[in-house]
């Protein structure tokens, strides 16, 4: 049996915050109860617009939509880069991949770092 996924821990909490059932949350998705529940419990994937269905349904702040992109992508292994603005310059989607390719090479010490280097770069404003 799966376990609630990290996803399904923030659903569960928004349904309770709104003092909502299962199959109410599921009715305002337009997905079923099951599907919803299979969600919740990592039994099926996340689908790739459900993250926008639940932000425009409840109003979620970009912190909140944020958080539920974060766990989705903890679910699913991976994570989307958006290009939008870049989609012209093919240096930015040639570091993405080559930084993808190249992650699971590194160490532990070494995402520390670059997690750190990325925060600075965050807190500058830049």
């Amino acid at each position: 049996m799966a376990e609630v996924t990290a996803f399904g821990k923030i659903l569960r909490k928004m349904r309770i915050d709104c003092s909502e059932v299962l199959g109410a949350m599921a009715k305002r998705l337009k997905v079923s109860p099951a599907y919803l529940s299979s969600i919740e419990n990592g039994g099926r994937e996340i689908p790739e617009d459900f993250i926008e269905r639940i932000v425009a349904e409840y109003g979620l702040s970009e912190a909140q939509k944020n958080e539920l992109a974060e766990a989705k992508a903890k679910v699913k292994g991976a994570v989307n880069v958006d290009f939008t603005e870049q989609k012209t310059d093919a240096n930015y989607v040639e570091t993405a991949v080559m930084f993808a390719k190249d992650f699971s090479r590194l160490t532990a010490e070494q995402v520390s770092q670059l997690k750190e280097l990325l925060k600075q770069f965050e807190s500058s404003g830049v």
